[in-house]
């Protein structure tokens, strides 16, 4: 039974099933689907960080990343490992190979690091060890701003962030900004000289007096009693009390040699919202939970709380990820209805508007059951799925508007409706699932793409995989169900408007169109052969210019800026300052100015890793006017007004960061130096940073030595230690407690248990203003002796290092720069290209990263996805039409799409990123759709004994209406995203014109290539089986005869022949005498010795009759030429009294007498042409003969003596006269 017609009678089920139910089910869905932004994607990656206040750089590398790397260095399923060593803080990342198992991987990095925790210094904090995740950018940002107290507004700020972490959907809070308590004990040096102390004697004491340990139990014969030692110190004034040493009757208290004071760490760092003081809160999400929901209760309780805030003290919210969230469904929405629009605009003036009406309804429908799916596979609706559904729209409706056009097409017939149904729908289903199938395997090996950027590309794919299959369930099943009941029919004057007469003149100059390629195929091979090479070119010659990712105008700018390491906080601030009073007087389209100064603030848009203070840094983050609501000057045109004020701004780097999307990269041009010696990777990295710096678009150069803080060096000497009896480590003690400070432990907030703070002793801050200091220090020896520092060490000031890179253990400096005007990918070529003649000493290499290596990477994993789309879209084109050659005819539309992407991008000034690839990989399967459709009529009219000429021609006219709807719709669905989104601009230029030019092109090239493929298909079978048409001409006969010119082509294959042997000699020759010259054999015994000489002579044996066989390609090639030619001496012209027949290996095409219009001969080709219906028959080189066409060997035929030229020209002659007699005897 038809399984259609089986759906039709039970039609009140299926409704059910794909209609009522959908709709019901896919709306429920729909609400409570995770809506978030940016796809949870755990990366392959741990970070361990480390920090070490105080540390320099080299300091960090000995003492903490060389031991924990050496811990780290026997892991498993490592791709690698880099580190940065830099002041205070020691990062290493681990990237994991892709398919590693990431929850153990970070198990075993926990587990390692803890073993390594041993061997670090005793005051290093510890290490934390995390995974990078897309699920760490918090999804708000809110700043509690007013004119209060530092500590206190952050206090403040911190019962908010405790406040909103009660909410379900709120995983976690994170303050940043504002000034942290804590409790500093500073140390007059001058009085502990006095008193003949040191920091390490203060420390001690106050660790002795400030102690809580159990006491234990006492036993009372009646009660047990808990004992408790009251020592711990609860007031912070108590510690002024505490006892240091006993000086005769004198005790010296910790008040005698310094002050506590209850104040905030010395890193201090400013946060300010439109000039005033701030702190901010980011909010991160759980799981699955909605974005837009969370984001409403935030906002919920803040205006609650905000009700109990002191005076002048509010709440702001600076960055929501809910805004774009909710921009991206209503893009969705707007494209969905946008392709509604258009399908039932294009389907109206073809079909009516209510068959317009039941072909629009597949988008809703398509797009409610793979809401149903998407929940039912447990993906969230984020903003890979909504792209991947508004890059679908179009293709949605395509199988419904091919179904409901054939049907419709079958019904205008004079079918009944049920009937027109049910053989539309079965003529047309094959071809339409193996569109969606093509298409499917067109976007499928996107999941072959590696790392990050692969991981979240993969959502494209699988969307596109569901919402196509959920496409072509409403085609075949919902659609049909529809036009069972609703299907109108066109009828015009009371009678039923026949297929033909729609679109009758687009119709009648398409056929004159396609008969002229087809007519003219060497024209249409070489015009689209140049055409696929000029497209190609346009990236070779650099007219299409390369980037990894387009630079997109975010609402976002942020402005970082960089004083001289190590200059005080508050000069940065004085900077910062200036350049906020910059945006306000110069930027108008500013909604918000958020500034961050002394620490790297929070990101509600990209991953950010927070590396504590950094006194010479801030940014100036400026939120512009929403960009699709209101016009604005870009950010590219607003850092180019403001730029000349900001370069007059004197000791600081400033400089413009937009948001980029994709994975975090360091810097778009980034070149790794790697080697031992420190000195000379300054050396090799200057050499680099000069040439960068010439070259045109690099801005921003710099490498990890630069703006780096001087060194005030302390050298001990050990003998003069060792022999006053001091200890290295109480020297380096001594140093920190004085500079950087000691914790003592962390002080229970008086207020609040749950907060504790540090308890800190050193030097007072005026005591530690010079180098001089180091002067007043003493050092006490194992004989209680104190020693004056200046006494064992030497003081010296040098340049210091920024950071120290690794790679894998190995020491690496980073060169980078950012790119202005210029791609990226463009500027590194060129650096690479000079660099190429740089010679590097032994023992140092360089590596190019950056968006070079992002690119490489990621379009060398599109390359293989394109390629892989390409051999499984001929495979489903094999299986379907059983064939080799119609599958090469249909994919010539591919070459057809990249001519067109290309003249498109040209014509946007869109550069080739990676959207514009992930496009031409999608527009693989797209664009054969049409050529599936047409090539299956084509098929279908040949079977209804249509010569090809005729099939392709009748066959475009009929698919020509379907055809253009499909391709309008597809734009449509599209071009939304396409202008209003910057990003995905460059794939929606790549599909729009990709599918614009190739269905154009698609109705005359791919019937030209049908004719072709499907000649050199007959062409191969009758040269080895002979002439397809073997029966007795009827009337006057003349046969093909292609013998003259053998003895030619024979002369050309052996010349062919031996040179291809020479070259294989020339070239193969000389390392199969190295191979057999170099063999040598050891084996323990002569058997075992003949055994592998054996072996060898077989292997060297096979291997060469693999060489000889491709070497003998010409002559495979030759033979099989001439057994074409011989196979065409059996086709024949035979010329009746009703026309003539003419045989080739494609067809016997019979040319009845009214249909030949004109019969020329061409003295200068030879060659005699036949017009006949639209159609041109070109025939040279016959003779007269009267036989049947039969097989001829191949020896026999070339023994045969040729005819000569008099017979061929007589042959022409004759065949010219006949063809004339008979047209003018015709009545």
């Amino acid at each position: 039974m038809n399984i259609f017609r089986f759906i039709i009678r039970q039609g009140r089920i299926f409704t059910l099933i794909v209609i009522v139910l959908p709709i019901i089910a896919g709306t429920y869905a729909y609400q409570s689907l995770p809506k978030e932004g940016e796809p949870e994607i755990a990366v392959p990656h741990a970070i361990v960080v480390t920090a070490y206040p105080g540390a320099s750089p080299s300091e960090i590398e000995s003492l903490v990343t060389n031991p924990l790397e050496e811990a780290l260095s026997d892991l498993k399923n490592v791709e690698e490992m880099r580190s940065s060593s830099a002041e205070s803080v020691s990062v290493i990342v681990i990237d994991f190979v892709v398919d590693a198992d990431l929850e153990l991987s970070l198990q075993r990095v926990r587990e390692k690091v803890t073993d390594a925790q041993k061997e670090l210094p005793e005051d290093a904090e510890d290490s934390t060890v995390s995974e990078i995740s897309f699920s760490d950018i918090p999804i708000m940002l809110i700043s509690v701003v007013g004119d209060m107290d530092p500590v206190l507004l952050k206090r403040l700020a911190e019962n908010v962030a405790d406040e909103l972490a009660l909410i379900p959907e709120v995983l976690a809070t994170d303050v940043a900004g504002g000034r942290t308590r804590e409790i500093q004990i500073y140390l007059d040096p001058y009085r502990l000289n006095q008193f003949g102390l040191t920091v390490l004697d203060v420390y001690s004491a106050i660790k002795q007096s400030d102690i809580n340990i159990p006491g234990g139990m006492i036993n009372d014969p009646e009660r047990r009693f808990l004992l408790r030692t009251l020592t711990e110190i609860k007031k912070v004034v108590d510690y002024e009390r505490v006892p240091l040493i006993r000086q005769g009757d004198r005790v010296v208290f910790l008040g005698d040699v310094g002050i506590v004071k209850d104040g905030h760490q010395e890193d201090i760092s400013y946060s300010r919202v439109d000039g005033e003081s701030s702190v901010s809160i980011g909010v991160k999400k759980r799981t699955g939970a909605n974005s837009l929901q969370t984001s409403a209760k935030v906002r919920a309780a803040i205006e609650t709380m905000q009700d109990g805030f002191p005076a002048g003290v509010r709440m702001v919210v600076t960055a929501d990820q809910a805004k774009y969230i909710q921009q991206g469904f209503d893009t969705m929405n707007n494209s969905a209805v946008t392709g509604l629009i258009i399908v039932i605009i294009v389907l109206y003036f073809a079909m009516g508007f209510r068959n317009s009406i039941i072909t629009s309804l597949s988008i809703p429908l398509s797009l409610l059951i793979t809401f149903i799916l998407l929940k039912v596979f447990g993906q969230t609706n984020n903003n890979m799925v909504r792209f991947s559904l508004v890059l679908c729209i179009g293709l949605l409706v395509d199988n419904a508007i091919i179904v409901v056009e054939n049907v419709y097409h079958h019904y205008q017939l004079g079918k009944e409706r049920l009937a027109a149904v049910i053989d539309g729908v079965s003529e047309i289903a094959a071809p339409v699932v193996s569109a969606t199938l093509t298409t499917m395997a067109a976007f499928l090996p996107i999941l072959l793409m590696t790392g990050t950027t692969g991981e979240y590309m993969g959502f494209l794919p699988k969307t596109v995989t569901i919402a196509l299959s959920a496409s072509l369930i409403v085609s075949l099943v919902a659609n049909p169900l529809l036009l069972s009941r609703f299907m109108k029919r066109s009828v015009k004057d009371g009678r039923i408007v026949q297929p033909e007469e729609d679109l009758a003149f687009f119709k009648k100059i398409y056929a004159r169109m396609v008969s002229w390629a087809l007519n003219h195929r060497l024209v249409i091979v070489v015009l689209t052969l140049l055409s696929m090479s000029g497209a190609i070119s346009l990236v070779g010659l650099n007219v299409v210019k390369v980037e990894m990712f387009p630079d997109i105008d975010f609402d976002y700018i942020y402005i970082p800026i960089e004083t001289p390491t190590g200059t005080d906080v508050e000069l940065t601030n004085r900077i910062a300052r200036q350049v906020e009073n910059i945006v306000a007087e110069m930027v108008p389209e500013a909604n918000q100015v958020v500034a961050t100064v002394g620490y790297r603030g929070q990101s509600a848009y990209e991953l950010s890793f927070g590396q504590g203070t950094v006194s010479h840094f801030a940014e100036i983050t400026v939120e512009l006017l929403d960009g699709k609501e209101f016009a604005r000057a870009s950010h590219q045109e607003i850092q180019q007004r403001i730029r000349r004020r900001l370069d007059k701004i004197p000791g600081a780097a400033i400089r413009f960061r937009p948001l980029s999307w994709g994975p975090p990269t360091f810097a778009p041009i980034v070149v790794k130096i790697i080697g031992p010696e420190i000195a000379m990777l300054r050396e090799i990295s200057a050499e680099i940073k000069a040439r960068l710096s010439r070259i045109k678009g690099a801005v921003d150069v710099k490498d990890d030595f630069s703006n780096a803080p001087p060194e005030l060096r302390v050298r001990v000497d050990r003998e003069k230690a060792a022999s006053l009896g001091i200890p290295l480590d109480i020297v380096a003690m001594t140093l920190r407690g004085a500079t950087a400070g000691l914790d003592i432990r962390e002080f229970q907030d008086e207020m609040d248990v749950s907060k504790k703070y540090d308890v800190r002793v050193r030097f007072s801050p005026e005591s530690r203003t010079t180098a001089r200091m180091l002067e007043n220090i003493k050092v006490r020896s194992d004989t209680g002796m104190l020693v004056p520092l200046a006494n064992i060490a030497g003081f010296s000031q040098g340049p210091g290092i920024g950071k120290i890179g690794h790679v894998d253990r190995r020491r690496v400096v980073r060169v980078s720069a950012r790119n202005e005007g210029r791609p990226a990918v463009e500027i590194s070529k060129e650096l690479i290209g000079q660099l190429s003649t740089y010679e590097l000493p032994q023992g140092y290499a360089i590596d190019y990263s950056g968006e070079h290596q992002e690119t490489e990477e990621s379009f060398a994993s599109l390359k293989l996805a394109y390629l892989i789309a390409f051999i499984l879209i001929f495979a489903l084109l094999v299986t379907q039409f059983n064939s080799y050659f119609q599958p090469l005819a249909i994919m010539t539309a591919l070459p057809l799409s990249i001519v067109g992407a290309m003249i498109g991008l040209v014509a946007t000034g869109n550069n080739f990123s990676i959207m514009s690839f992930v496009g031409l990989v999608g527009l693989t399967g797209i664009v054969v759709n049409d050529s599936i459709v047409l090539v299956d009529c084509i098929n279908n009219k040949r079977k209804e004994d249509l010569n090809i000429f005729e099939a392709v021609v009748a066959a475009g006219q009929q698919r020509l209406r379907p055809i253009l709807s499909t391709t309008l719709s597809t734009i449509g669905g599209i071009i939304t995203l396409t202008i209003t989104d910057k990003l995905w601009e460059g794939l929606g230029v790549v599909i729009i014109f990709g599918i614009g030019f190739a269905t154009v092109l698609t109705l005359v090239v791919v019937p030209v290539m049908y004719s072709l493929f499907e000649g050199l298909g007959y062409y191969v079978t009758s040269a080895f089986r002979g002439p397809r048409f073997q029966s007795m001409p009827q009337g006057t006969s003349f046969f093909l005869s292609r013998r003259r010119s053998a003895i030619f082509w024979i002369a050309l294959i052996t010349l062919a022949q031996i040179a291809a042997f020479a070259a294989g000699g020339y070239l193969l020759a000389p390392e199969v005498i190295q191979r057999v010259s170099a063999a040598h054999f050891q084996a323990p015994n002569l058997i075992k010795v003949m055994i592998e000489v054996v072996v060898f002579v077989l292997a060297l044996g096979l291997q060469g009759v693999g060489v000889l066989l491709a070497l003998m390609l010409p002559t495979w090639a030759g033979l099989f030429f001439l057994m074409g030619r011989r196979t065409a001496e059996g086709h024949y012209a035979d010329i009746t009294d009703r026309g003539i027949t003419l045989t080739s290996p494609v067809e016997s095409l019979f040319l009845p007498i009214e249909s030949i219009e004109r019969v020329r001969y061409s003295r200068l080709t030879r060659r005699l042409t036949i017009r006949a219906g639209g159609r041109r028959v070109k025939l040279h080189g016959v003779v007269a003969a009267k036989r049947k066409p039969q097989k001829v060997p191949l020896r026999t035929w070339l023994a045969t003596p040729p005819p000569s030229r008099a017979e061929l020209r007589k042959g022409m002659h004759d065949l010219k006269a006949a063809l004339e007699s008979l047209i003018h005897g015709r009545p």
